[in-house]
C-alpha cells in the first residue's frame, strides 16, 4: 500500500485500468471540491498534472470545481498552468488580516486573490481555450436581499431541511455553472434546478468570487447580468462535486478527503453516505491517514488555522506552505507506481 495517498475506483474505472492501464487519455472529467484551504495538500499534485499528464492535451478535459476547487481548476484553463497555481497559493497563504476581518474586508481580499490568480492575460485565455472546459459552481438563493443581514435566519432554515432529507431544499437553492463552453454539456440533471450561464469578459471576476462567497463571513454576490437573487458558495450545493457527468471516460479526482460529501450542510449529517453513480468510473486519490499526521499540526491545513494563528499568522504561512511542498512526496510516489505500472495494484474499491 503507498505510504502517502490512497487509490479508490468504481467497477467500471477498474475494468478498463486493467485492461489498457491508467491512461491521462483516458479521462474526460476532474472534479475539485471547495474546502477552504484543504486544497493546498493538492497544490504540487496539481502541478505534476498539469506539467505532466495534461500537458499539450489535444482533446477536451472538462473541469468542474466549486469555491477554492473552482480556483483550482481555472489554473489549468490559463496560459501557464503551473505559473499561475503558483500564484493562487502565493496569494492565498498569505492574505494578511490585523484585525478580526468584516465581510467587506473578506470580500476585498477574495477579490486580490482572483484577480492575481488570473494574471494579466488570464480572462482572454480562459475564454479561448479550446481543450480545458470550466465549469465553476456557484449556489444561488431564493430568499429576498436585505442590506447588512448575515441571513442566519434563512440559512438555518435550509440546514434543518437538509437534515431530513437533501431533497427538502432544492426549493430554496438552484446551481449556477458558469462555463466558456456551449458545445458540450458535461454535467447530467439531477434534482437541483441548474442554470447555465457563460463566461464573458465581464461576468468572470465576479463569478469567480461567487463560488467562494461563504455566508455569515462574506456579503454575497447580486450584480451578475442575467442572474436574479443573491449568490453564494458552490458548495453549499455541491461541496465534494458528487455529479454524475455525460461521458463514457473516467472521472479523476484528486481530492483531500478519501470520502465525498455532497452538500456543505451534509458535513452536519453523519450518518449520511454519497453513493451516486460517478463512482462507477470515478478514480479517486487522496492523502493517506498516516501522510496527513506526518504534516505540520498533524492534519492538512483548513479554516480554523486562521484563527488558531491569528496573532502569529507567520506560523500559518509557514506551515501552510510546508504542506505544499511535502506534496511532492505524495507525487514522487504516485508518478513512480503509475510509470511502473504497478499502481493498479494499489487500487482499491468504493
Amino acid at each position: 500500500m503507498p505510504k502517502t495517498f490512497n487509490i479508490k475506483a468504481g467497477p467500471a474505472a477498474i475494468e478498463k485500468i486493467k485492461k489498457t492501464g491508467l491512461q491521462p487519455e483516458d479521462i474526460s472529467v476532474m472534479p475539485a471540491a471547495a474546502g477552504g484551504p484543504k486544497w493546498i495538500v493538492l497544490h504540487a499534485f496539481d502541478k505534476y498534472l498539469m506539467t505532466n499528464w495534461f500537458h499539450d492535451r489535444k482533446t477536451p478535459l472538462h473541469l468542474v470545481g466549486a469555491s477554492a476547487g473552482a480556483w483550482r481548476m481555472l489554473c489549468y484553463c490559463l496560459q501557464d498552468p503551473a505559473k499561475a497555481i503558483d500564484r493562487f497559493l502565493q496569494s492565498y497563504v498569505e492574505q494578511s488580516y490585523k484585525e478580526w476581518p468584516t465581510p467587506d474586508e473578506v470580500v476585498k481580499e477574495l477579490e486580490s486573490i482572483v484577480a492575481y490568480t488570473l494574471g494579466e492575460n488570464g480572462i482572454e485565455h480562459l475564454l479561448n481555450d479550446s481543450f480545458k472546459k470550466l465549469y465553476v459552481i456557484s449556489t444561488q438563493t431564493k430568499f429576498p436581499e436585505k442590506k447588512g443581514s448575515k441571513y442566519r435566519f434563512p440559512f438555518a432554515k435550509i440546514a434543518l431541511k437538509n437534515l431530513f432529507s437533501r431533497s427538502l431544499i432544492q426549493n430554496d437553492v438552484n446551481r449556477l455553472v458558469f462555463t466558456n463552453t456551449s458545445s458540450t454539456q458535461i454535467i447530467k440533471e439531477d434534482s437541483f434546478k441548474t442554470i447555465r450561464m457563460p463566461f464573458n469578459k465581464q461576468n468572470v471576476k465576479n463569478a469567480l468570487r461567487s463560488t467562494g462567497t461563504i455566508p455569515m463571513l462574506m456579503n454575497p454576490v447580486n450584480n451578475i447580468a442575467g442572474i436574479d437573487g443573491l449568490i453564494w458558495d458552490g458548495a453549499l450545493v455541491d461541496y465534494h462535486i458528487g455529479l454524475n457527468y455525460n461521458t463514457d471516460k473516467l472521472v479523476f479526482y484528486p481530492h483531500f478527503a478519501s470520502n465525498i460529501i455532497e452538500g456543505w450542510f451534509d458535513k452536519f449529517v453523519k450518518w449520511r453516505k454519497f453513493n451516486g453513480p460517478v463512482l462507477d468510473k470515478m478514480i479517486l486519490v487522496s492523502p493517506s491517514d498516516s501522510y496527513i499526521k506526518s504534516l505540520p499540526d498533524s492534519k492538512i491545513p483548513d479554516r480554523k488555522d486562521f484563527e488558531t494563528h491569528f496573532d502569529n499568522e507567520e506560523v500559518r504561512m509557514k506551515h501552510w506552505y510546508e504542506v505544499a511542498r511535502r506534496g511532492e512526496e505524495m507525487v514522487n510516489e504516485f508518478d513512480e507506481l503509475w510509470r511502473s505500472g504497478k499502481l493498479v495494484e494499489e487500487i482499491i474499491s468504493f
